[in-house]
């Protein structure tokens, strides 16, 4: 079994194929489950039919496979330690086994080995672990608990990943609370430093909605209790309460905190005490999932790091058993081993190929320091990145940035120097230049927080300690490590690759700037983490061109549709029949606080502890009824009065206990978790272009001249067929005398007996266009966001699907004709024909309005008895 990263270096007996190719048959079948069908609801969910194919509604199509392999793991294979699903898949053949598990057996010594035998010894055998080199695979094989690893390329969505495993593990517990499969009630998401932990606060805005079809997605959020504990020495979640999602960082969660140099003794006891409080509450959490994001940091450079997360998670384990720990990075090796947890892998090369990643199409520059002055180098990178991306901007007008690291203070000033000298002398002003380091004033680190806001002018970065793991600044387009070399960390390979998140619409490449010495760094790197290199990372994008479709029309007219919906709806008054009772909660815990005694025995005192713990009464903190009672009302959007007159005769000493405020935030969601379908007639009006969203900012892109812009990236193959079958129809190459038609030009045809339709019908307008407002072809703009013009079928999977038809012809009068045109090989496919059932349905609701008509073509054109039809309801 072989593996290539694009068209990278080949691999072999990689279980993420297996489990890839597993899921995917899983999903052919329609996710069967056995007592579990729900799974394959939530699973189906993610796609919509269009066409012929299944397009993923959010989730990209690398975060929906891994989704669909994270549920095939859980429910078909049952959740199986790491090393069982390698029996599962190679268990039958010793010498694939041990192949696949990177375990190197001798010809000779496969004779008489056996698979549990060299399980022990992996597990247990510290001189065989040693000699094999498979410490990550000891690591792996001696925990208690299932661990795997998902790995996604950089601007892959790993944190829209965690937040799609956690609802819908969630929305599962609340369906089968009581099945054999323990589904995940509480959820622990850590990530090192504060960066990261501010990229994961995307988890509390994310559209659930999106995730989960509707009523589970009610019911999640009316339970869902997201918290990012801060600075206190404990967290808000109760003991033994569900449906919590704590956001951490990992030295927050540590089972014993390491001192910092020359940190005191008794500083360095506290964190350990505040730790384990957290701790202690977190363990308590029934049905606990643990999700550890760029978890290449739990691997660390050493297994110490690894060694001493581990310790809190089974600290965790031991306490309360873990459902399963998610572990997600972008750099799935240690020392250059694929690390064995791995159940997924999408990698640079996949993200470039997918347009997930912007492609370096020749895009790396480097260059000969020494030979060529520093001055000279900062000045040829100026003037590349502002001739190349000096007019480009995104969607929302926030113009290219470029990032230069450092790791001095010293380089950064000279370096600052040269790059604003360059800017001057290409007429750029210097204040465009934003410094952001350790020392950075706090008017420069609201500038940094604020780079993807439009009006923020700052577009060249100097960072130092900044800008690596969790920045996510989609404006930012090239990247430049000049003499700053280092090996640790992956620091070149997390730097250079920054520039590389893709933009919606963008088709410009990426740079990146790098002296020789990091240049052999990032090969290096790219080999070891990714199994690619230099060379193929930049020539990434020959594969592909562009086809640019300018909007020559906004405004166009607005079909009225009349159509049945289901609508949940609460029932009662929302807040009128609340009944509180007053929680029954466990007093909290005495504080402990360590005796430490004066030690001058040495040269100074030292505070050393001498064993003995005091016990300190807890004082548990209060909330005024009132501030509880808009606590309460806020968070379930009910009226305060009714909810502070509960309050009132519970606490009649006038304030309430915070412990007690999540017992009562359940009985609201208990009582609240109300709803009915019911269904009515709603008339729609539908705009069959939209280039501004309800806010007025701009849903496509400008090109230079302020025109709206739609790019398409095509295969190579795909683009020259098209235009050479004439698929790509410009404006200037046809009679429009009523300009009636190309709201967009080229128009993108499918294909050729479309392409006649439309001539078809344009030439008979051109002779009598007097009743006609519009003639469009509606069938290559296909953004839900962009177009309202598309309605829902019931496919064979028993799932509603979108549609856009091809075609609409609009009369003054406001009547519209809809046309589908399709091969006559075609009528009959069970699609068309779910489509036509759809169409008919809607249209019977107001059949004086508008008609729909299938246009089958016998060859490649269409000829007069085929428009006959829809030339008479034109001229009727």
């Amino acid at each position: 079994m072989n593996r290539t990263e694009g068209q990278d270096l080949v691999a072999d007996s990689f279980l993420f194929d297996s489990l890839k190719s597993a899921a995917g048959e899983w999903r052919r079948s329609g996710y069967p489950c056995g007592g579990y069908p729900l799974v394959g609801e939530i699973l189906a969910w993610q796609t919509e039919k269009q066409e012929d194919r299944s397009v993923p509604k959010y989730l990209r199509e690398p975060q929906l496979l891994a989704l669909e392999v994270y549920w095939y793991v859980r429910l078909v294979l049952k959740t199986p330690h790491i090393l069982d699903i390698y029996r599962h898949f190679y268990g039958t053949d010793k010498k694939v086994f041990f192949e696949a598990l990177g375990v190197s057996i001798s010809r000779d010594a496969l004779e008489w080995a056996d698979i549990d035998g060299v399980i022990r010894r992996v597990k247990d055998d510290e001189g065989f672990v040693r000699d094999k080199r498979i410490q990550a695979l000891h690591e792996a094989a001696k925990l208690d608990y299932p661990s795997y690893i998902l790995a996604l390329a950089m601007g892959a969505g790993k944190t829209v990943l965690i937040g799609a495993i956690v609802a819908t593990e969630f929305a599962m517990s609340m369906r089968y609370p009581d099945g054999e499969t323990r589904f995940m009630k509480n959820a622990l998401v850590f990530a090192p430093g504060t960066t990261i932990i501010e990229s994961l606060r995307e988890l509390s805005g994310m559209p659930y909605d999106k995730v989960l079809p509707p009523g589970l997605n009610q019911d999640f959020l009316a339970n869902l209790k997201i918290e990012f504990p801060g600075h206190e020495k404990d967290i808000q979640a109760q003991k033994g309460s569900s449906y919590n999602l704590i956001v951490t960082n990992t030295e927050k969660i540590s089972l014993r905190a390491v001192p910092r140099k020359n940190q005191p003794t008794l500083i360095a006891e506290r964190k350990r005490v505040q730790a384990n409080l957290r701790l202690q509450k977190i363990a308590s959490l029934p049905n606990l999932g643990v999700f550890s994001d760029e978890a290449h940091h739990t691997y660390g450079n050493t297994f110490d790091q690894l060694k001493r997360v581990r310790e809190t998670i089974n600290y965790i384990h031991e306490e309360r058993p873990i459902v399963a720990v998610v572990n997600t990075t972008g750099t799935p090796y240690y020392e250059k081993q694929l690390l064995k947890e791995v159940v997924i892998w999408y990698g640079l090369g996949d993200g470039i190929r997918d347009n997930i990643l912007k492609d370096l199409n020749n895009g790396v520059h480097q260059y000969d320091i020494g030979r060529e002055s520093d001055e000279e180098v900062f000045r040829d990178i100026i003037e590349e990145f502002f001739r190349g991306y000096g007019d480009v901007a995104l969607p929302d007008g926030a113009k290219a940035k470029i990032a230069f690291y450092f790791k001095t203070q010293a380089h950064l000033e000279a370096s600052r120097a040269f790059i604003e000298r360059a800017m001057t002398g290409i007429g750029e002003d210097v204040s465009q230049v934003l410094v952001n380091t350790q020392k950075s004033a706090v008017a420069e680190v609201d500038d940094f927080k604020r780079l993807n806001n439009p009006d923020n002018r700052k577009r060249v970065i100097l960072l130092i300690g900044k800008g690596v793991e969790g920045w996510n600044c989609p404006s930012l387009f090239a990247c430049a490590l000049i003499k700053e070399q280092t090996t640790s960390s992956n620091y070149v390979l997390q730097a250079a690759t920054r520039c590389l998140r893709q933009v919606p619409g963008n088709t410009r490449s990426a740079k990146i700037f790098l002296d020789y010495g990091n240049a052999r760094i990032l090969d290096k790197q790219l080999q070891d983490n990714f199994r690619t290199d230099l060379g193929r990372l930049s020539a990434g994008a020959g594969e592909k061109a562009t086809v640019t479709l300018r909007i020559l029309k906004t405004r166009l007219p607005e079909l009225e549709i009349t159509r049945t919906v289901k609508r949940a709806v609460r029932k009662g008054t929302p807040g009128a029949d609340i009944r509180l009772e007053r929680p029954d909660t466990a007093a909290p815990p005495p504080i402990l606080r360590s005796v430490f005694t004066p030690d001058f025995s040495g040269p100074g005192e030292i505070m050393t502890p001498t064993g003995e713990m005091e016990e300190l009464p807890a004082v548990e903190d209060l909330a005024d009824r009132h501030a509880a009672a808009w606590r309460i009302a806020s968070r379930y959007h009910l009226p305060i009065l009714p909810i502070l007159k509960s309050l009132r005769s519970l606490y009649p000493e006038g304030t309430v206990p915070q412990s007690h405020l999540y017992g009562l935030f359940r009985q609201v969601e208990e009582q609240q978790a109300n709803y009915g379908t019911v269904e009515e007639k709603v008339t729609e009006v539908m705009a069959l272009i939209r280039v501004w969203d309800e806010n007025g900012k701009d849903l496509f892109e400008r090109d230079e001249n302020g025109c709206f812009v739609h790019r398409l990236r095509l295969l190579k193959r795909t683009h020259e067929r098209m235009k050479d079958h004439g698929l790509l129809a410009e404006s200037g190459n046809y009679e429009d005398k009523g300009d009636l038609s190309f709201h967009y030009t080229p128009y993108n045809f499918d294909s050729t007996p479309e392409r006649s339709f439309f001539g078809r019908i344009l030439s008979a307008l051109d002779a009598e266009p007097d009743d006609v407002e519009a003639f469009l072809f509606t069938g290559g703009l296909t953004d839900p966001q962009k177009t309202d013009f598309h309605f829902e079928y019931l496919g064979e999977d028993r799932r509603y699907h979108r549609y856009f038809p091809d075609f609409v012809i609009v009369k003054k009068t406001g009547e519209f004709h809809i046309v589908e045109v399709k091969a006559e090989s075609e009528r009959g496919n069970v699609i068309v024909e779910a489509k036509k059932k759809a169409m008919e349905r809607i249209r019977g609701l107001q059949p004086e309005r508008f008609k729909y008509q299938i246009v089958y073509a016998p060859e490649s054109t269409i000829g007069p008895r085929e428009v006959k039809p829809v030339l008479d309801w034109i001229n009727a």
